[in-house]
């Protein structure tokens, strides 16, 4: 029995690999370019970035209508995994804490349900806001502000390679 497990094992992870093996990087990224999202390594594991004007209207947490290319496309990267992940909600500077952390928590809630109504695990996923903590550009121009309205999803330990191939 032992051994059998231990072989099984064995096909799994070389099955997974094989499959990391057949992913074009040049493929995958012009697919997340395409579909507005952007996937990178950060010390955590791999990051996807989903940006506001991606997923939602100024000020709301619903998913827009058209936000459905970009979360399809997170459920394939997400599909390549099964670590553990973090959604992560952002905010701009503009207005209260209160009101911006109500707001990143409510956008990371938003893509959590689309997530899960689409088949990723509800246990691997972990929500956190952060308001205005945690900017990747200065808030004193729009366009600043605007990058850092934004929804990102860490998926702890994982590699680039194993969810976007070589």
């Amino acid at each position: 029995m032992k051994k059998l497990l231990t072989i099984t094992a064995c096909a799994v992870s070389l099955s997974m690999l094989a499959a990391c093996a057949g992913l074009d990087r040049s493929k995958e990224e012009a697919l997340n370019q395409q579909a507005g999202i952007e996937v990178s390594q950060t010390k955590e594991g791999v990051q996807v970035r989903l940006p506001e004007k991606v997923l939602f209207n100024f000020n709301e947490s619903s998913l827009r209508d058209d936000a459905t290319p970009a979360i399809s496309r997170v459920v394939v990267v997400l599909g390549r995994t099964q670590k553990p992940m973090i959604i992560e909600g952002h905010t701009d500077n503009v207005g209260t804490r209160e009101y911006n952390q109500h707001l990143s928590e409510a956008r990371a809630k938003s893509v959590e349900d689309e997530l899960e109504r689409r088949g990723i695990g509800a246990s691997r996923m972990t929500l956190k806001g952060y308001a205005f903590d945690h900017p990747v550009a200065d808030n004193d121009s729009p366009e600043g502000r605007a990058r850092n309205r934004r929804t990102e999803i860490v998926v702890k330990g994982e590699s680039l390679e194993a969810v976007m191939g070589k």
